[in-house]
């Protein structure tokens, strides 16, 4: 049984923009020079491509109660459908944490936060102890979410090469 076509456009199109957020996040910190020229608007798209994450993850998350996703194959083992679920939960978590801790990180430090050419509201005061402990958190949830993403794939690809035929999870999805 698939997904419904909702949950599958919306898995892909977030899938496309936080692998291409997370490059430009690491882009940003390793590559990109305080002397850039176009550093702002660098950042300003890294920020937009945040809060448009932020944005489809409101909608997956209520798409997800009203189109419930299918049961996984009986044939996969238990402990591996916890891990599953387990995964998943975390995917959902720092979906939800890297945006949120990269807008608050922004605004604590008094830089504007734009979805794309419309200024978001600045929600806090400035407190740049604060915006230092939000850009830890902001790093390590970026990786974190990068690493578990990693893992989905790998058991992704360990279900459609390695298992059975039956507990082919992908074709769910595409």
């Amino acid at each position: 049984m698939k997904y419904a076509l909702s949950s599958r456009l919306l898995h892909w199109i977030m899938a496309i923009i936080i692998f291409s957020t997370l490059a430009l996040g690491i882009y940003m910190k390793e590559f990109l020079g305080d002397d850039s020229t176009n550093r702002y608007q660098i950042y300003d798209l890294h920020k937009s491509m945040g809060m448009v994450v932020l944005i489809l993850l409101i909608v997956r998350i209520a798409n997800r109660f009203i189109k419930t996703p299918p049961a996984l194959p009986s044939s996969i083992s238990p402990l591996e459908q916890k891990l599953a679920k387990f995964g998943h939960l975390i995917l959902y978590v720092l979906m939800l944490t890297t945006p949120i801790s990269g807008y608050l990180m922004s605004s604590f430090a008094g830089y504007p936060v734009k979805l794309f050419s419309l200024e978001l509201p600045n929600l806090v005061g400035t407190n740049f102890t604060l915006a230092k402990i939000c850009a830890e958190i902001h790093e390590i949830s970026a990786y974190a979410l990068l690493g578990i993403v990693l893992i989905h794939i790998l058991a992704v690809i360990k279900h459609r090469f390695f298992d059975r035929p039956e507990n082919d999870v992908l074709k769910r999805i595409i």
